[in-house]
């Protein structure tokens, strides 16, 4: 039998961990969205993603990551991202559903605007979408505090399950209101959709 020190396999262990470490950071670094409230550096925009570099880094880290480690959803939604900039939707939306079933604010409501919006081919799916932006505005995304309601009050989900009942929606505006750095439009946006809500509802408890 052959015996392998222990120093040994600590070594391999130590390289193996430094490799994981290294490939998050740049994948991190390569492929963070500026408004994902949940990255770990600052972003990059769409247009400066250096898209090669970034699918590298990004399937490199993947690969070193499980799914209980900390930073796996948010890899997984920047390997969907930098696959989905490159045109590769077949291997973008399966990383994004990856990421979303971890439980990835942030990749939650990108995966239900690509399919709100039918991006890339990706065929429409209102109820998927439901439950996407529902999810995602609990865990408090200002994107999808603010148009979780208005697809309700649009009839966008109409036949779906509606997870959220009024109460709840008029809370997601209110959280929507106390988002820091808000600018003008936004804070704009935010007290439209309350009014609206209240019109809503008001119409609804005279059906």
């Amino acid at each position: 039998m052959i015996r392998i020190p222990v120093f040994a396999i600590a070594a391999v262990l130590l390289l193996g961990a430094a490799a994981s470490h290294a490939d998050v950071a740049d994948c991190d670094r390569l492929t963070s969205h500026p408004e994902d409230p949940d990255r770990a550096v600052p972003g990059v925009d769409t247009k400066d993603v250096d898209l090669p570099r970034a699918i590298a880094a990004c399937e490199a880290a993947a690969a070193s990551l499980t799914k209980e480690s900390p930073a796996y959803a948010r890899i997984q939604y920047q390997l969907g991202r930098a696959y989905f900039y490159d045109q590769q939707t077949a291997k973008a939306v399966p990383a994004l559903e990856r990421s979303a079933e971890a439980g990835y604010r942030q990749t939650q409501f990108v995966l239900g605007y690509i399919i709100d919006a039918e991006l890339q081919g990706v065929v429409a799916d209102p109820c998927r979408v439901e439950d996407l932006w529902v999810r995602s505005a609990r865990a408090g995304r200002l994107a999808a505090e603010v148009s979780y309601p208005n697809n309700v009050m649009l009839g966008r989900f109409k036949g779906c399950k509606i997870q959220a009942n009024d109460a709840e929606m008029g809370a997601f505006l209110e959280a929507a209101g106390k988002h820091k750095g808000l600018d003008f439009y936004q804070r704009l946006l935010v007290s439209v959709l309350k009014v609206n809500l209240g019109r809503y509802l008001s119409d609804k408890a005279q059906q």
